[in-house]
């Protein structure tokens, strides 16, 4: 179902390619199903029309692998190394 529905996103996109609404969603899909290289190129351009928009942000950082995850995340270790 997942493949469908980012296909039919595609020629959403394609057909509409200033709506950013749209590519959001697509970048959405594309980083949930694991084509983060994919969801770059769309959010790139969100981020050129809409520079401050934070979920293109995130999933920006989804997208290139650099988002922590924050349940393994040792809070108390760092708040040690930032009191040294």
């Amino acid at each position: 179902m997942t493949d469908a529905l980012i296909a039919s996103m595609r020629r959403a996109v394609e057909a509409a390619p200033d709506d950013v609404v749209l590519r959001l969603h697509l970048a959405e899909l594309l980083v949930g199903a694991g084509k983060g290289d994919d969801a770059v190129t769309h959010l790139g351009v969100v981020l050129a029309a809409d520079p401050g928009n934070g979920k293109a942000h995130s999933l920006m950082t989804r997208a290139v692998g650099g988002a922590p995850d924050h349940q393994d995340f040792d809070w108390q270790a760092a708040e040690n190394d930032l009191r040294a």
